[in-house]
């Protein structure tokens, strides 16, 4: 059953400017994500935005908690550690990123088994 869905889309030309910020880059994103391009480190921004919409939630959302990888086939991943972790240990969720020259756009679905 589908509990939450998320949606965001990021303006690379604003974008920028945020991404200029070294506290911006140290307060929204794992070290091992800081030193991605500018398109890649946009799209994990609005991934953790529309994580934050599909949860419907502000208690679970802790900035720390959060990184993204990629999985061995390139596909995007969160990785949660906490409270977060522990919320998805009974959820499955779905992250989908994608980039155009002047936009990135992510998706995320949170699923509860039901039962």
């Amino acid at each position: 059953m589908i509990q939450g869905i998320g949606i965001d889309i990021v303006d690379l030309l604003r974008f920028k400017e945020l991404a200029s910020n070294k506290k911006f880059i140290t307060r929204y994103f794992h070290k091992s994500e800081s030193e991605l391009k500018l398109q890649s480190l946009a799209g994990r921004f609005a991934a953790r935005e529309a994580l934050f919409k599909a949860l419907n939630s502000q208690d679970l959302y802790n900035l720390e908690d959060i990184q993204i990888i990629n999985t061995k086939s390139g596909e995007p991943k969160f990785v949660f550690k906490n409270e977060l972790k522990k919320y998805f240990e009974i959820r499955k969720i779905h992250l989908s990123i994608s980039h155009l020259p002047e936009y990135a756009i992510s998706i995320v679905i949170i699923e509860k088994e039901l039962g």
